[in-house]
């Protein structure tokens, strides 16, 4: 009789902590189809909608972050995070799961401490190249850690294993750069867009259309900004406007250059596809990890980093400008990303749960 297994995915909160977790536990139930998978996730985090839809039960606590709050929201914070804790720690000891895998966000930190006083097998999947603060403090108590780097592995002190951040496979699909004579512009902020790529591209419009060979823009502006948007974009000859596009391995296959945050489910995704980028990185991310990850990229030189405070209409054309007119140099940028790129993450990051699981290990692909 095969073993049987039940895996908790704990934390989320964005797509940038919930997609891997999400390509690990697919994997893991195709290898597995009689394991019990479940996520634990906060109330109002992104997977409230997408954990169900993708037709795994979900446990959700009343939790947010500490960071920048005042000094009674976060005395309110830590009491939610203790009572968080006790939360788990009584569905653990009436599900004790086989491992819990803690993705980031959140919920992850309760639900892996809870673990761990239990002594339930526990790992960690940092999608970033700069580890949070709730990992970092969880690398040295938990059984695993897998990273997405050497840098990243670094920055735990020499803690983990680079097996890559897991994406789908579409985007290892998506081949070369069209490189037509038209220059093929996307743009996004990730779910919910971004306000200041948003507003640049607004001041830009018209200086992008004056450019020798203008681009055709896709942009993703979220629900916010999306009127402002699509109401400037009827004054450019090619340019399409979405609050949300659910395409985006095609929608990276269709662009010669990116505009973009510096998420790291994002820069993944970006490597896998092997497309240049200019990013953005959010300023207010948790331990300023997305201009870490940004500038990992910029580094091999995979993409060009503007910081929020400095991105302006005239800015961004610039660079825009300066990039479309050395495709050459795009064709570059392109190669470096992708040599980023683990087509095998998924399979690495599952090598290692089997082993904490006590499985024999196998090939998932």
């Amino acid at each position: 009789m095969e073993k049987r297994i039940s895996v908790v995915f704990a934390g989320g909160g964005t797509g940038g902590h919930l997609f891997p977790a999400l390509v690990v536990a697919n994997a893991l139930q195709q290898r597995y189809p009689d394991a019990q998978l479940s996520f634990v996730g906060a109330e109002r985090g992104i997977e409230q909608r997408l954990v169900p839809e993708a037709g795994y039960p979900l446990f959700t606590l009343r939790i947010a972050g500490l960071k920048g709050r005042g000094a009674i929201a976060k005395l309110r914070s830590a009491l939610a995070a203790g009572w968080a804790v006790f939360r788990c720690l009584a569905r653990f000891l009436r599900r004790r799961p086989s491992l819990v895998v803690g993705v980031g966000g959140y919920a992850s930190g309760p639900a892996m401490l809870a673990a761990i006083l239990l002594r339930v097998p526990t790992m960690i999947l940092e999608q970033n190249h700069f580890p949070g603060a709730t990992n970092r403090f969880l690398a040295k108590r938990v059984r695993a850690v897998c990273v997405p780097s050497d840098d990243a592995r670094r920055r735990f002190g020499g803690i983990g294993t680079v097996t890559g951040n897991p994406v789908r496979p579409e985007f290892f699909e998506t081949g070369d750069a069209p490189a037509g004579a038209t220059p093929q512009l996307l743009v996004f902020g990730g779910s919910r867009g971004a306000h200041t790529i948003n507003m640049a591209m607004l001041a830009a419009i018209d200086a992008l259309a004056a450019l020798p060979v203008p681009p055709a823009i896709v942009h993703q502006t979220g629900e916010a900004d999306f009127e402002a948007v699509r109401d400037a974009a009827d004054r450019y000859s090619n340019y399409q406007v979405f609050k949300f596009l659910d395409d985006m391995p095609a929608r990276l296959a269709a662009a010669d250059l990116v505009v973009c945050r510096a998420g790291a489910s994002t820069l993944s995704e970006l490597t896998a596809a092997g497309r240049p980028a200019i990013l953005v990185p959010y300023p207010y991310a948790a331990d300023d990890h997305q201009r870490h990850n940004a500038e990992s990229l910029e580094k091999i030189g995979a993409a060009r980093v503007v910081t929020d405070a400095e991105l302006t209409g005239d800015r961004l054309v610039g660079v825009l400008g300066e990039l479309f007119d050395d495709r050459d140099r795009l064709t570059v940028m392109g190669q470096a990303a992708r040599q980023l790129a683990l087509p095998d993450a998924t399979e690495r990051i599952v090598r290692v749960a089997e082993k904490l699981l006590g499985l024999e290990v196998r090939d998932v692909s």
